[in-house]
């Protein structure tokens, strides 16, 4: 029996090691370096930043900033998710900042200039039209179609680059150009237009929350989807009409007929197929390469 008590102590003490490596984590610290820890990464971005800025700047935030806060907090939070459900080869941290940027800047601010130009009316009546094929006419020429056009200028200098090799990447890119457009639009009506819109607290909060998610990522998706095809324009020499017509028709007509129909169950089946066609397109992408490739 003494010869067998050693044995026990030993097993008992081995017991009792695995029961604290189980409770106690930080030993796996070491191992963190070894990891892709773009997880880790994504859970503290999302759960612990607005934690993490009320915190730090509580004293600081008045409504603006607030707003600016939060439209960059999604905008991380959208750019994180871009990244893992749609990878693109030779993805770049800064020419996604750049894109994002440069369309909210830059793009943002061309589109402002358009439209007070002296030749330029908008037609509000098109717009407010009850004759549905009228209202998509309106929402097309004066929203749909100029907005598309200058959410892709940042793809454009991109092009000039001559080392982004893949049409997904690209329309990663342009992802990025329409998340910059539609968050800067989203921090545009959160600070004035929704608060005319609205007609209680409860809607007012709810438009903004909109504003932050579904619209950037509509917006995301449609200029994804003319990146996809300028990619294919920028890559290859043949068929530049075709595919220059159908990376701003095809993205400005979803846009169009999404605002046309706005606040309706038609709008929510545009916003779903737009979000479907990238999809599919970007699933794709490799066929249309290799073809694409034997035209040339």
């Amino acid at each position: 029996m003494d010869s067998e008590t050693p044995d026990i102590e030993v097993e008992k003490e081995k017991e009792s090691n695995s029961l604290m490596a189980l409770l106690w984590p930080f030993d796996e610290l070491r191992k963190l370096s070894e990891m892709d820890n773009r997880n880790l990464l994504a859970i503290t971005a999302i759960g612990v930043v607005p934690m993490a800025i009320l915190t730090l700047f509580s004293g600081l935030i008045r409504e603006q900033f607030a707003f600016v806060l939060t439209g960059l907090y999604f905008s991380v939070l959208w750019s994180i998710l871009f990244y893992n459900l749609f990878p693109a080869p030779a993805i770049r941290i800064g020419t996604s900042v750049f894109c994002f940027l440069g369309t909210a800047l830059v793009s943002v601010s061309f589109l402002a200039l358009i439209f007070k130009l002296p030749f330029v009316q908008l037609d509000f009546e098109m717009l407010r039209s009850p004759n549905h094929l009228e209202r998509f006419a309106g929402f097309w020429l004066w929203v749909g179609f100029p907005e598309e056009l200058v959410k892709v200028f940042m793809l454009y200098v991109l092009s000039k680059r001559k080392d982004i090799l893949f049409p997904s990447t690209y329309a990663y890119y342009g992802m990025m150009c329409g998340l910059g457009f539609g968050i800067y639009e989203g921090m545009d009506y959160q600070m004035g237009a929704n608060h005319q819109l609205a007609e209680s607290p409860g809607e007012y909060l709810f438009l903004n929350l909109l504003r932050l998610t579904t619209l950037p990522v509509l917006h995301a998706v449609w200029t994804g989807i003319a990146g996809f095809f300028l990619g294919f324009l920028f890559l290859y020499r043949q068929k530049r009409v075709l595919l220059f017509v159908v990376a701003l028709g095809l993205p400005s007509v979803l846009h169009a007929l999404f605002n046309a129909f706005n606040h309706t169950v038609a709008s929510l089946g545009l916003a779903i197929m737009s979000v479907l066609v990238f999809s599919l397109y970007f699933a794709k992408h490799e066929t249309l390469n290799y073809f694409l490739g034997r035209q040339q």
